[in-house]
């Protein structure tokens, strides 16, 4: 993204003209950094508690450990 927001700011009176590298070992190193970010920053206990917490299942129960496995819900 930020290359080809310096490409748009440097060629503003033609952006038609927007070439941006596609040869298979670019791609291949951006997309192995963009896994590896994407990795550590949800690699965390609290973050994947959220998310299941966040997801809900019917009116009174989310998917969170705690709420599949408590009283009611096993009912």
């Amino acid at each position: 993204i930020n290359e080809a927001l310096a490409l748009l700011q440097k060629n503003q009176d033609s952006p038609s003209a927007l070439w941006l590298d596609t040869t298979l070992p670019t791609l291949h190193d951006h997309s192995v950094q963009w896994l590896l970010h994407g990795y550590h920053t949800i690699n965390k206990p609290e973050v994947i508690k959220q998310a299941f917490a966040s997801c809900h299942a019917g009116p009174s129960f989310n998917l969170s450990f705690d709420s599949i496995t408590s009283h009611k819900a096993l009912q």
